[in-house]
């Protein structure tokens, strides 16, 4: 039998495990991945691969990182040599133009990390948490020039847990999505699936995250959105608060109606969950940490820093 030719484009973690489960269908080859150039990463700037790069060579396949695919003509010979029926895009990180997207011939294959046309963009997972959505899921779509728009093949649902943050949600996002990825390839090709378009009046859209989006202000945002922030930029960008000129990274915290009339900032020292905390008041609601980390330390519980700054928050 024939075996499905696929060059696969994607780059960071949530691409590894789409990308492993088309290595490892035996009807499917990946001749050749494409990804992001090695960039410089943490205080040190070390030159670091993509992690999907280290995936790729784990299992010796070969690895192209064009700084651009637009207007070059040496990455559109070899990926035109490759004659791959597909290719399957995952979190690639660059636009893919017309050139592009015509040499395959089954087209490319875009896995979403959303109900699209919900939160088409940079950061699907991460909104659906800021929102506090009870559920989103993945959207396999048949790519065309515009961002995210392309024609719907697979959706599939995915329960949000309270608990979730974007590192765990992206993880199982992920998971679903390699769990169908092979199979959806093999039906495109037999024909069984009707691509359906997507309705754009209802497309919402999400932005690229910075650093600066993690920060956290009690006077202008409602305890129960700050959670939600905290859940969706942990472990990065992480949230975080200014303190007597201290930055304050807050790890985990939790939202809750406010017990007495008290202005925005107020600090409250007390019980919560039936531990010790500290509240901050909000706008709407009492925002109770939970875990924390200032500057230069390590990860901590609020007790456990209380007792070795009682008079961090002027209590």
């Amino acid at each position: 039998m024939k075996k499905i030719k696929v060059v696969f484009f994607g780059t960071p973690e949530f691409a590894i495990l789409p990308l492993e489960a088309l290595i490892e269908a035996k009807d499917i080859d990946v001749v050749a991945v494409v990804t992001q150039d090695d960039k410089p990463v943490g205080r040190k700037q070390e030159l670091t691969a993509p992690p999907v790069k280290n995936a790729a060579l784990e299992q010796d396949i070969p690895v192209l990182q064009p700084t651009t695919l637009r207007k070059n003509p040496q990455i559109l010979e070899l990926l035109e040599g490759l004659e791959a029926d597909f290719f399957a895009v995952v979190a690639y990180g660059k636009i893919l133009p017309k050139e592009v997207l015509d040499i395959p011939k089954y087209g490319c294959i875009n896995l979403h990390g959303s109900l699209l046309p919900q939160y088409r963009g940079a950061s699907p997972v991460e909104e659906a948490l800021l929102q506090g959505d009870a559920q989103t899921g993945v959207s396999f779509i048949q790519m065309n020039e515009e961002l995210d728009a392309g024609d719907i093949l697979v959706v599939q649902r995915q329960a949000v847990d309270p608990e979730d943050t974007s590192e765990t949600l992206r993880r199982k996002l992920s998971l679903l999505g390699a769990a169908l990825f092979p199979q959806l390839l093999r039906d495109v090709v037999d024909e069984v699936i009707q691509p359906i378009p997507q309705n754009s009046q209802n497309a919402t859209f999400c932005h690229k995250i910075t650093k600066q989006d993690g920060f956290i202000d009690i006077y202008k945002e409602r305890a129960e959105d700050i959670v939600n922030k905290i859940r969706a930029y942990t472990p990065w960008p992480s949230c975080f608060m200014i303190v007597k000129d201290k930055r304050l990274k807050i790890i985990k915290a939790k939202a809750a109606e406010s017990l007495t009339q008290v202005e925005p900032g107020a600090v409250i020292e007390g019980t919560f969950a039936g531990e010790y905390s500290i509240g901050l008041q909000t706008i709407e609601g009492t925002l109770w940490l939970q875990t924390v980390q200032l500057e230069g330390k390590k990860p901590t519980l609020i007790q456990d820093f209380m007792r070795g700054n009682k008079s961090f928050f002027a209590v």
